[in-house]
């Protein structure tokens, strides 16, 4: 089994990235029918779970191609 090892600032990155972006459609009030406001729960819980599965989803990726050759 391979385990991919990425830069920690790589992961960093690409979840502020995502919860900039849900923070920014949750305070203008696109794609939602309710009032336009912040929900500090749902990005602290986006923030967390986003790495691990981005992780999990690397290391599926990572070992398929070394089974692919």
């Amino acid at each position: 089994m391979r385990f991919p090892t990425p830069p920690l600032s790589e992961y960093a990155i690409n979840t502020a990235l995502v919860v900039l972006t849900l923070a920014v459609l949750q305070y203008t009030g696109w794609l939602s029918d309710g009032p336009a406001g912040l929900d500090p729960a749902f990005l602290v819980v986006v923030a967390v779970t986003f790495p691990a599965f981005s992780y999990l989803i690397a290391v599926a990726v990572a070992n398929v191609r070394s089974n692919a050759e």
